[in-house]
């Protein structure tokens, strides 16, 4: 403990004890110390509470460091007791003294006078050096202070590394008695500490960026229409913005930056997004980089990992340079990661290991229970998911959950969505044997019997209530996806020469139902045996159900439509999608045109139009892909390649256009084809017509 000044004419005091202690250790009954340099005495430091010391930091009778100004010393020379005197303190700049102090000396202690006789020692023969120094450097606090004050802004400053100026008068805004100075470490480590005034302030609506009018709406509409997409938040506990706004900033943010997309949707404007959306999205981005960066104890909680598994699936979008133009942030490599902090912030909650435990007996389970067992059986899902998708490893171990799932489909605070949930749930669990890496046929077959089984148990689940606009079109979504990527994934281990036969002829067919349940059922009737088969269209209820879908469904669509297109060129089907003869001669002549192929891409193409405005939408991004399939299927040029013909061109294409590919398509679609286990070999016409996109 640093030693104690006693008053003039008093003899010191010894050492860790003084003659007056602060009021939280009387309280406590134990000893205090007294002042410290740093305003507050040793246990209210370490305790981190407040100290009555700080209210008492102007009284000579406490403050041993103000009693050093008035003591007169034997070695105190007429020049330093003339400084003191014509100097004036205000109450900021006789808090920073003691800290002004331990930066002279360097050493943590404060310099005091000896006792009343003794010997001058080296240090106090300094002191008429240090009071000038101290003198003017206080002073130059004072005029930035001064500064700092002039050029004040209401509202609370963003702390991130852009909002630094290179200016070295720049200060922090601190509370009354307290003063920061720039460069010791202890400084900063105190902006570390939970101080009252807050530095960073992320709140949209304190800011102000939304009215609490514009976030009722927001969320609103996330939970109508984007909620279902992703069931993981609690709709009775989650869907009150007062109380999610309390509770965790962060997924206030993160629910407000996916409805923001919507704020336009059913007025069918040129651009959905709320007219400040990029003021949101920037508040996400920061809130995301402090919870990151600078973790707080009060964000180790399950909001936190809700808000990044809503990040994961409905990426931002950024506007360009010029102002006109918005591109959505998704891509593959993007939703990993994002991914990734939810999982390593539900790993840091122990929600893998202990969120189950409950439901061993489901007569005492809560309602947080049931929220975070939801949360997590949605987040090993899409880990999962993603794994096929991405032909990444999985990393959360499903078996803990699935030894419970159906008790938690009995407890009373279960959702409609939640049958949907715990299906998607069981596929994944299927998958997750194999690594989601099959490597036999065998495997391919078991994994389709236990989808068929985990669909006709949700179909019998259902009965005759009413579903959701997601639950009808479940099967031929979420399960047919499922079906197809994990296929490919046996396809991409296999030897070159065994991609064709049953497993690839099982693909073409959930590839195909996938496109063509974008389309109503009265274009489907009887149209492959007409001999003019009319157009496929595009399905109302699919377009409003896509139109708030998460970001990867359209990456689905449009990889269903590349797999059939490639199938058609590698001469595995024909246009219509059947096996037909290896040889050339034996292709029979067939109309583009009214080809099942064209057919489901042209549906495709036409849906992702309809489900979204022309600026600021995702599925705008997969367009000229699906458009530029359709002319090679219509184009004149280009026929069906046989299997066993190996040309240099068709490498030599293939690099070609994934050097070509426009930077605006992402790269993440580019390494889905590549590792759909049949390469592209010849594109001709698809750069143009993609760019004129």
């Amino acid at each position: 403990m640093p030693p104690q000044a006693s008053s003039p004419g008093a003899g010191s005091l010894p050492a860790g004890r003084t003659t007056h202690a602060c009021a939280q250790c009387r309280h406590r009954k134990q000893k205090c110390g007294g002042f410290t340099y740093g305003i507050k005495c040793r246990p209210c430091t370490t305790r981190k509470v407040k100290c009555s010391f700080q209210e008492e930091v102007m009284d000579l009778r406490h403050n041993p460091y103000l009693r050093m100004r008035s003591s007169k010393s034997p070695t105190a020379s007429a020049e330093s007791t003339s400084a003191e005197n014509n100097f004036c303190l205000s109450p900021a700049s006789a808090a920073l003294i003691p800290a002004l102090m331990v930066l002279d000396r360097g050493d943590g202690q404060a310099p005091l006078p000896g006792p009343e006789g003794a010997e001058p020692s080296p240090s106090d023969e300094e002191l008429p050096r240090q009071v000038r120094s101290l003198s003017s450097r206080i002073s130059d606090l004072e005029r930035r202070l001064v500064a700092s004050q002039r050029d004040h802004h209401p509202s609370p400053p963003i702390i991130s590394p852009a909002s630094f100026p290179n200016s070295d008068t720049y200060s922090f805004s601190s509370s009354p008695g307290a003063a920061i100075t720039d460069g010791p470490l202890k400084t900063l480590n105190r902006l570390q500490t939970d101080d009252s005034v807050e530095l960073e302030v992320h709140d949209p609506i304190s800011r102000p960026v939304l009215t609490p009018g514009e976030a009722y709406v927001i969320f609103k509409l996330f939970f109508s229409h984007g909620h279902p997409n992703a069931p993981f938040l609690d709709v009775d506990i989650d869907s009150d913005p007062d109380r999610v706004r309390s509770n965790s900033t962060l997924l206030f943010l993160a629910i407000l930056s996916v409805g923001a997309r919507f704020w336009s949707a059913s007025s069918k404007t040129s651009c959905w997004l709320h007219p400040r959306y990029t003021q949101i999205v920037r508040l996400l981005d920061a809130e995301i980089m402090r919870v990151t960066l600078r973790p707080r104890q009060e964000d180790h909680k399950l909001e936190t990992v809700q808000a990044l598994m809503l990040c994961a699936h409905w990426m931002p979008l950024d506007i360009s340079s010029d102002g006109k133009r918005y591109r959505s942030r998704f891509s593959e490599a993007g939703a990993w990661h994002c991914l990734g902090l939810a999982i390593r912030w539900a790993t840091s909650l122990a929600l893998e290991r202990s969120c189950h435990l409950s439901f061993q007996r489901p007569d005492a389970v809560t309602r947080t229970d049931a929220q975070r067992f939801r949360t997590m059986l949605y987040l090993t899902e899409s880990d999962h998911y993603l794994a096929l998708s991405a032909r990444r490893p999985s990393y959360l171990n499903p078996e803990p959950l699935n030894s419970v799932i159906e008790n938690f489909l009995r407890c009373p605070y279960v959702q409609p969505t939640d049958m949907r949930l715990a299906c998607l749930f069981q596929v994944a669990y299927g998958a997750h044997f194999t690594g989601c890496r099959p490597i036999t046929i065998e495997s391919v077959e078991a994994f389709d019997r236990d989808v068929q089984l985990v669909e006709r148990r949700f179909t019998s689940n259902q009965g005759g209530q009413s579903m959701d606009a997601m639950s009808q079109h479940f099967p031929f979504t979420s399960l047919r996806w499922y079906q197809l990527s994990y296929t490919c994934a046996f396809l991409d281990n296999t030897d070159q020469n065994r991609r064709t036969g049953q497993a690839l002829m099982w693909a073409i067919e959930w590839a195909s139902q996938i496109l063509i349940h974008l389309s109503t059922s009265s274009s489907q009737e009887g149209a492959d045996h007409a001999p003019n088969p009319p157009q496929l269209e595009p399905d109302p209820a699919v377009i409003d159900v896509m139109s708030f879908t998460i970001d990867h469904y359209f990456v689905v669509i449009a990889y269903a439509a590349f797999f059939l297109v490639n199938s058609w060129l590698r001469n595995f089907v024909d246009l219509n999608l059947r096996p037909h003869a290896q040889q050339p001669g034996d292709l029979p002549s067939q109309d583009p045109s009214s080809s099942l192929l064209f057919r489901l891409v042209d549906v495709a193409a036409r849906t992702l139009e309809a489900a979204s405005p022309p600026e600021g939408h995702l599925a705008r991004r997969y367009v000229p892909l699906l458009r530029g399939m359709a002319d090679i299927i219509l184009s004149d040029n280009t026929q069906p390649q046989p299997m066993n013909v190996e040309t240099s061109a068709a490498t030599t294409d293939a690099t070609n256009l994934q050097e070509q590919f426009p930077s605006h398509l992402g790269e993440d679609l580019w390494d889905m084809l590549q590792q759909a286990g049949l390469e592209p070999i010849n594109w001709p016409n698809l750069m143009d017509d993609t760019h004129a996109g």
